[in-house]
């Protein structure tokens, strides 16, 4: 039953990765037919701030000229430049930013107590339904390769503390997770620019980030290439 289940939430991501994109591209081309209008403001908001940021500060910066009343326009601008130099600190090669956040019991982790050994950080919420359609392909890899020396250290988008429990249980999630209850406004989530979940950075033992972002057979085949098949 399991493996019937893993096969469909696989499924199932494949199919919401495809919509999304579906959806971008429609976004995309109502932003080339609708060049001069305000509204294409709000659309904007429905593009992903790092894979589209070219063209997101490029319609903002046109919008901001066309319209210099439009406030939001160059807000926004202001947000992806801020979001850029968060993303040069969270980017392959950057040593990830240390943190300290609580776990469900009230006591603190931090980042740094895993200096040594490979970390997935791991940004979800118990509400978050690609995040717990991919937990069971994260429960395996951690199954198959903490032994070799992975850690997984989960931190919740969540703010009602019974829901996020419940949905560690029910996942069967055996490691390390925490929380400062925020939601949105979760303070590591913050600092790491965390905009949508499930969302990840593979840290190496040096505390560097090797790998962003890595679900489904793409998290194994990375895993495989560091601790062997």
């Amino acid at each position: 039953m399991l493996a019937k289940d893993t096969v469909l939430q696989h499924a199932l991501r494949q199919q919401y990765d495809w919509l999304f994109s579906d959806m971008t591209e429609r976004i995309k081309l109502l932003i080339r037919m609708n060049q001069h209008t305000p509204v294409l403001m709000y659309a904007l908001d429905y593009l992903h701030p790092r894979r589209d940021k070219e063209l997101i500060l490029a319609e903002a910066s046109r919008l901001s000229k066309e319209y210099p009343w439009l406030s939001e326009a160059k807000q926004k601008k202001e947000d992806i430049e801020k979001a850029e130099v968060i993303a040069r600190k969270t980017g392959i090669g950057a040593v990830a930013m240390d943190f300290v956040q609580n776990n469900a019991n009230g006591k603190p982790v931090k980042l740094s107590d895993y200096r040594g050994k490979y970390v997935l950080l791991d940004f979800w919420a118990s509400w978050c339904g690609p995040c717990r359609a991919e937990n069971p392909n994260v429960l395996d890899n951690y199954e198959r390769f903490h032994a070799k020396g992975l850690e997984i250290l989960g931190v919740s988008l969540d703010d009602k503390k019974d829901a996020w429990i419940k949905a560690i249980k029910d996942d069967g999630l055996e490691w390390a997770h925490v929380s400062d209850l925020k939601g949105w406004k979760n303070e590591v989530a913050k600092e790491y620019n965390i905009r949508a979940v499930p969302s990840n950075f593979l840290i190496d033992k040096e505390g560097k980030i090797v790998a962003v972002n890595l679900r489904g057979e793409e998290l194994t085949s990375k895993l495989e290439q560091i601790f062997g098949k």
